[in-house]
């Protein structure tokens, strides 16, 4: 799943607009998701701060895109090489 496919696929889970799911991407990025996990309450806080909403509706937009996040690596996993 590439970039534009993910903030395409968080807006429709999250309600969210283009932009603000291209926001929340950038803070998923700065905080490199997958290898910091534990940095979860700072990744909450700066996409609350980012979009102006609180921390609760902050932890659902951040576990809806670790739910996409993790699908996209299972379809890697299942076919690495593409559509065949």
């Amino acid at each position: 799943m590439n970039k534009t496919d993910f903030i395409a696929e968080l807006a429709k889970k999250t309600g969210l607009s283009t932009d603000d799911s291209a926001k929340v991407n950038d803070v998923l990025e700065n905080n490199n998701l997958l290898a910091g996990l534990g940095n979860a309450g700072k990744i909450i806080s700066d996409i609350a701060a980012k979009l102006g909403i609180g921390e609760e509706q902050a932890k659902d937009i951040l576990e809806k895109a670790k739910e996409i996040i993790g699908g996209g690596l299972m379809d890697k996993i299942k076919m690495p090489f593409g559509k065949q």
